[in-house]
């Protein structure tokens, strides 16, 4: 079994296991605070934003079979511009893994192990995502066809347990309190977590068989978004908008009031398994995407050396000490939602899908005679 090689399922997976449990657990808050009880609506602007951009991507990369965004940002930008985008991607990806594997430290020592060190939880955790990692992305594609459908029980079994506990009246009135301003900055967050799907620009040269990648990326981001917008329906009716916008995770309060006869409870531990491997394909899809396109920009023949050099980098950074305000509020408001965003998920895409095509018609019309 060729472990560089990957299979359209693989990839609508992918995008599943790594986007959805994140995206649920660090972006529900921030949206309900900004858009209150029309969160819901935020959400879905969030997730028409997200599948453009996996659209983008997906026919960005299928213009250019067997090539990722390191090779054709030289085709379309040249060797220098194109080594600087290239670079400036890679950097933002290696910045996102060390948020990602920050953020997962503090998430256990805020929930279930307080009193544990971070670095006790950080290395031992990098040091498993990068086992299936130097082993090719086709393990990581394994792994997550297998726990992509875990995840999503894990998501929406525990919430139709809360059904019980449910008030329509919380999403009322509609509009009247927010306005189209603060529908628009409450999609922002989710919808920066959901268009890290600008991965598929490096992983789409791994498929083999491309007639369908598209559709299957897209489908990936488009689920995933789906199921963030029902938690986050469900934390409205649950809590009503000022308690769960005052929740740090308001998908963990779900899951922790759930009693039924006394018998079916302290379901949390589901919340917990399931974030730590939704982080850990995330964590190995990051370092992946990092270390290969590194070894492309450099031109190293070995991508796996690259690996263990950011692998390095990025369990030093991680060990500075962030606290979860800088790491999960200020990062994600003052440098993911202003920057990162636009500029690298939206605007870089597209311009260099703009210009493939351009590029592609203008090569069509030399060679007609």
């Amino acid at each position: 079994m060729n472990d560089m090689v990957l299979t359209n399922r693989q990839i609508f997976w992918m995008m599943v296991s790594s986007q959805v449990i994140m995206t649920i657990l660090l972006t529900t808050a921030p949206a309900i605070q900004l858009a209150k009880q029309d969160a819901w609506f935020s959400l879905l602007l969030s997730i028409a934003m997200a599948t453009g951009i996996a659209y983008v991507c997906g026919k960005l990369a299928s213009i250019f079979p067997d090539k990722s965004l390191i090779e054709f940002n030289r085709i379309l930008l040249g060797k220098w511009l194109g080594g600087v985008i290239s670079f400036l991607y890679l950097l933002v990806w290696i910045v996102i893994l060390t948020v990602i594997l920050k953020q997962f430290s503090l998430f256990i020592t805020g929930t279930i192990m307080p009193r544990t060190p971070v670095f006790f939880i950080q290395i031992p955790m990098f040091l498993v995502v990068l086992y299936p990692t130097v082993h090719g992305v086709g393990v990581i594609a394994r792994i997550c066809e297998l726990t992509g459908p875990i995840i999503l029980i894990g998501i929406i079994g525990p919430l139709f347990l809360a059904l019980n506990q449910l008030d329509k009246d919380r999403l009322l009135p509609i509009y009247i309190d927010t306005g189209l301003l603060p529908l628009m900055k409450g999609a922002l967050p989710a919808a920066a977590f959901l268009g890290d799907c600008i991965m598929l620009l490096m992983l789409i040269a791994f498929v083999a068989q491309r007639k369908q990648i598209v559709r299957h990326a897209v489908g990936g981001v488009l689920l995933s978004g789906v199921v963030t917008l029902i938690s986050v329906v469900f934390s409205i009716l649950m809590f009503g908008q000022n308690v769960a916008a005052n929740y740090t995770y308001p998908m963990l309060m779900i899951v922790r009031s759930i009693s039924i006869g006394g018998i079916i409870e302290n379901l949390d531990a589901i919340v917990v398994t399931i974030w730590i491997m939704s982080v850990f394909t995330k964590l190995s899809l990051y370092l992946f995407v990092s270390s290969y396109g590194t070894s492309q920009l450099f031109g190293l023949k070995d991508w796996r050396k690259a690996t263990w050099v950011i692998a390095a980098i990025v369990m030093l950074v991680s060990l500075i000490p962030f606290n979860y305000e800088e790491i999960s509020v200020i990062f994600p408001v003052k440098v993911a939602a202003p920057f990162i965003f636009p500029i690298f998920m939206v605007v870089g895409p597209l311009l260099l899908l703009v210009l493939a095509l351009m590029k592609r018609k203008k090569l069509r019309m030399q060679s007609t005679p």
